[in-house]
């Protein structure tokens, strides 16, 4: 499914719900947001977990 018509699914799922169509598009914009913030602390963690690794500071052993 292309992205377009995933968010037309959501905006009509929220209108449904009650929610005017400026509210349904802040919270599609603010979910977008909020997994792209997941994504970057995901990364930031595997950097960090990997330089331990480098450093001899952690081991699956």
């Amino acid at each position: 499914m292309k992205q377009q018509q995933y968010v037309d699914l959501l905006v009509d799922a929220l209108l449904d719900e009650g929610f005017t169509l400026d509210e349904s598009l802040k919270l599609i914009q603010l979910q977008e947001k909020y997994e792209e913030q997941i994504l970057i602390e995901e990364t930031n963690h595997h950097r960090f977990v990997r330089w331990l690794v480098e450093h001899g500071r952690l081991s699956d052993w």
